[in-house]
């Protein structure tokens, strides 16, 4: 996930609040909570859309309840390109102070990129300067998932 800002036509910002999954508890006790939901959420699109890389914010009150989760941008197989204010947005419109990261791998690979720290790195840091925590980045595939 590059940090280049610019605009391409292979990636799109889309905001849109997603819905979260039938059965699901809305309180997060661990990354695995938030992968299962985020994975029951990749699988709701059809084979050909998962060939694509969704990026989405998960916002948590203090109690780690999620108050929201939004699909920030669809991108293609192996990239999604973001600036700070498409991914804080909500957060701060909202005033949550705790926000989760999830992006999909195409490819089922869970080996995070040198961008995707990067980007983790450089969002914690935006994060920091507006009072949000980021307290985790998954990068999920069908079937697992990883932390960065």
């Amino acid at each position: 996930m590059p940090q280049d800002f610019s605009n391409s036509l292979n990636s799109y910002i889309c905001f849109m609040n997603v819905r979260l999954p039938k059965g699901e508890d809305s309180n997060i006790s661990d990354a695995t909570d938030i992968a299962r939901i985020m994975q029951k959420i990749l699988m709701r699109q059809n084979k050909h859309h998962r060939n694509k890389e969704y990026f989405w914010t998960i916002g948590l009150n203090t109690v780690n309840d999620i108050e929201y989760i939004e699909l920030v941008s669809i991108g293609t197989r192996n990239r999604n390109i973001l600036a700070p204010v498409d991914v804080f947005s909500l957060a701060v419109s909202k005033k949550c102070t705790r926000i989760l990261f999830c992006h999909n791998h195409p490819s089922a690979s869970l080996s995070a990129s040198k961008s995707d720290l990067k980007f983790t790195q450089d969002m914690r840091e935006a994060g920091t300067l507006l009072g949000i925590k980021v307290l985790e980045h998954l990068i999920i595939t069908e079937n697992d998932f990883v932390v960065i």
